[in-house]
């Protein structure tokens, strides 16, 4: 093939890549900025973020509506290497915000896995104010593990520690419900994405 005509493919997914990033990225920050303002004073946490659209619900037997799943390893990846610039400076403040831009991600990507459930499924709640409790509670749990002589006695280093946390959390709760949506579904390689997701995250660790 020409290499002109590969460098040119090359160009186009490189950029259909930084769009996606960028959006991910740049959608509104809300539940961050609460979180860096409140978590300090031990007031509430976390508010709802904006609404997401009208519920349209997602279903298994229609491969274009998991298509996206299969490719989250490769985003997440991606994702972490733009907040990678963040961590890298040492610098707290840029530290923290690079958190919260990958929390921001994994939250996104969860509240798209549990449109395959029912609006109220979980515990009556929509998946919207599930995850916001959710978040809240391992917030709060850290923040209190990191600081066993009480709030503020554990420096600015905690917050740090609080998000990466935080972060494997998510992880996890995202591994969690692809392993329950797809287990019996043959025409996703389960195992194949579960290999992918644990050496994406193993790769991101080794980074940090």
């Amino acid at each position: 093939m020409d290499s002109t005509l590969i460098a040119g493919i090359l160009s186009a997914i490189a950029t259909i890549l930084a769009v996606i990033i960028g959006y991910y990225l740049q959608r509104p920050k809300i539940q961050s900025e609460l979180l860096k303002k409140d978590l300090a004073d031990n007031q509430q946490l976390i508010e709802p973020n904006e609404a997401l659209d009208d519920y349209d619900q997602r279903y298994l037997d229609y491969p274009s509506h998991y298509r996206f799943v299969k490719g989250l390893p490769q985003l997440y990846l991606a994702v972490c290497k733009n907040a990678q610039e963040g961590w890298d400076t040492g610098i707290t403040g840029d530290m923290r915000q690079a958190n919260y831009d990958v929390i921001d991600f994994l939250e996104y990507v969860w509240l798209r896995l549990a449109k395959f459930y029912p609006e109220n499924h979980w515990d009556g709640k929509t998946a919207q104010a599930y995850i916001q409790n959710y978040l809240q509670e391992r917030f709060i749990f850290h923040r209190s593990k990191y600081e066993p002589n009480g709030p503020g006695t554990g420096g600015t280093i905690v917050y740090i520690l609080i998000g990466s946390d935080v972060i494997r959390d998510l992880e996890e709760l995202i591994n969690d419900t692809v392993d329950s949506l797809f287990m019996y579904n043959d025409d996703f390689d389960l195992e194949a994405w579960r290999k992918e997701w644990r050496k994406t995250i193993t790769n991101i660790q080794q980074e940090n």
